[in-house]
């Protein structure tokens, strides 16, 4: 699981090999399974996707989903994130 800032721009990435996905998305939720930001993601090339979301300024675990469609197959994949409050000296 990966933390980050609330509040902080994350990336979300996803990488195939030899097919071109027919639709690409990203969407990222809170605990609660309420949507809080999703985009259609970019090539970058070779396979390479991304897309940027922005968290919520609140504290918590969320998941950031890709969802790809090939050949009429739906794949699904999740990650886990949680959202910290910056330590301050």
């Amino acid at each position: 699981m990966k933390r980050f800032v609330i509040g902080d721009t994350i990336k979300i990435t996803w990488i195939n090999s030899g097919v071109t996905p027919d639709s690409l998305i990203f969407s990222v939720y809170d605990g609660q399974e309420s949507l809080v930001g999703s985009g259609t993601m970019t090539s970058s090339g070779n396979g390479h996707y991304f897309g940027f979301s922005t968290l919520p300024s609140s504290e918590g675990f969320y998941t950031a989903e890709t969802r790809a469609e090939i050949s009429s197959f739906p794949f699904i994949r999740r990650k886990k994130i949680r959202a910290i409050v910056e330590d301050v000296d």
